[in-house]
């Protein structure tokens, strides 16, 4: 029986698709060249990221992960920094268990070597340590510590674009002013928002700017999608016609996120007995509309905030190839408000048509909203 997790970071064979990517961002890694990667929420690219960690350290290279969206204050992210770089040796838990011991800390060889060689670990035992002193150690850890052993290491910050909650712009040119000229490390950086990491990597005044290879990170293929969703379903004994896998993957154009909960409530559904052969796709999103129903709701709230933001998007879903014909230039400037749009992830451009993001948001819009 095949089972499906949603909403959680996979890696292995658990990955749907994404070969290309992987390939292509491993090897821009490996030869020295930091990537960013671009995407909304709910695309895949925390999955993405820790399976070019776990592919590039079985060749030997050191690796750490960062989740700046997890991650309250500048002491945390610190601490945490100089955890997954001890990880690479094993002593990340010995760190983490004896926080506040320096006693115990000197009795384990190995990290008591290593406070010898940096002894600015020793400052997180402190009474009122000074958290950007420690912020500014711990990137330099990032490079030295895999240096003293004649190693390489990848380096991930996952949305990155979160900096900005701890006075973003300082701590953004101090780590680009340090790892400028790291030698031993290289880095992956990935956020939601197109508009904040415009300002940290695509701006000429940016702290980033040119410093890492941009990569927007889209759908996943449709045929990769259709292989995967017929071994599930076979996996599971339910029979379905590719015709109507291919109205599931018509719907989410391959969003990884829908696509598994499309999958996933009628794996549901079968193991309650409520699953019929002649389904309807209609019925199951129907029942994701209220399963998702205070997200969706959240999201149309946040977009509520503008009247002119608001107006774009729903003439946008009515009118989206012929968006130009059917809005007032004059009292809307849709210039500006696709721009906030594609910032907030919110829509994309695809041969030069605008789509929502979201195709339940989009389905939710429409029905709730426009009553089409």
């Amino acid at each position: 029986m095949s089972k499906i997790q949603v909403g959680k970071p996979v890696k292995g064979n658990q990955l749907i698709g994404r070969e290309n990517e992987i390939v292509d961002i491993s090897e821009l890694l490996l030869n020295g060249q930091s990537v960013v990667i671009i995407a909304p929420r709910r695309f895949g690219k925390t999955s993405l990221i820790l399976e070019v960690l776990n592919r590039i350290k079985q060749q030997g290279f050191y690796t750490a992960y960062l989740d700046l969206f997890l991650t309250p204050d500048l002491e945390t992210l610190s601490r945490k920094i100089t955890e997954e770089i001890l990880n690479n040796r094993k002593l990340g838990k010995v760190f983490k268990k004896i926080k506040g011991d320096i006693a115990e800390m000197f009795r384990n060889i190995e990290l008591k070597q290593t406070i010898e060689s940096f002894e600015f670990i020793l400052k997180y035992n402190s009474q009122n340590p000074d958290s950007w002193e420690l912020l500014s150690d711990s990137i330099d850890f990032i490079n030295n510590y895999p240096e003293k052993y004649d190693k390489q290491i990848i380096c991930a910050f996952d949305e990155f674009g979160d900096i900005k909650k701890f006075n973003g712009d300082r701590i953004a040119k101090m780590i680009r002013s340090k790892i400028q000229v790291q030698d031993s490390a290289t880095y992956i950086f990935s956020g939601s928002y197109e508009s904040v990491m415009d300002t940290l990597f695509v701006k000429q005044n940016s702290p980033f700017f040119r410093f890492a290879r941009i990569i927007n990170l889209g759908y996943v293929e449709k045929d990769e999608f259709k292989k995967y969703i017929s071994n599930v379903f076979s996996g599971n004994h339910i029979s379905i016609k590719d015709i109507l896998i291919d109205e599931i993957l018509d719907f989410t154009k391959g969003h990884p996120y829908y696509t598994q909960l499309i999958v996933q409530q009628i794996l549901m559904n079968n193991s309650l007995g409520n699953f019929k052969e002649g389904f309807i796709l209609k019925d199951i999103l129907q029942q994701l509309l209220n399963i998702e129903n205070n997200f969706l709701e959240k999201q149309w709230e946040d977009v509520g905030k503008s009247r002119e933001i608001v107006q774009t998007l729903l003439i946008l879903i009515k009118h989206r190839k012929s968006l130009y014909s059917h809005i007032d230039t004059k009292k809307i400037n849709l210039g500006r408000a696709l721009k906030k749009l594609s910032g907030s992830g919110i829509i994309y451009s695809e041969n030069n048509i605008y789509h929502l993001s979201d195709p339940l948001l989009e389905l939710w819009i429409k029905e709730k909203i426009i009553n089409i």
